[in-house]
């Protein structure tokens, strides 16, 4: 049996839920993961504007 790997936000390095954020109201696709609380990962710019960070394996601190 294959063990799940741990995702974090890459801005915050919180533990990320495998699960769209429970509200999302900005026209755009809803993401496939949010914070634990339910909340969209921290918003970085992209080249469409303000967008969730995409989870990372590693915590962003090195742990």
């Amino acid at each position: 049996m294959e063990k799940a790997t741990a995702l974090y936000c890459p801005e915050c390095g919180e533990e990320v839920a495998n699960v769209p954020p429970r509200v999302w109201n900005t026209g755009s696709p809803r993401p496939e993961h949010s914070h634990l609380d339910g909340e969209p990962l921290c918003a970085v710019m992209t080249e469409e504007g303000y967008r969730p960070a995409t989870p990372t394996s590693r915590r962003p601190n090195g742990e």
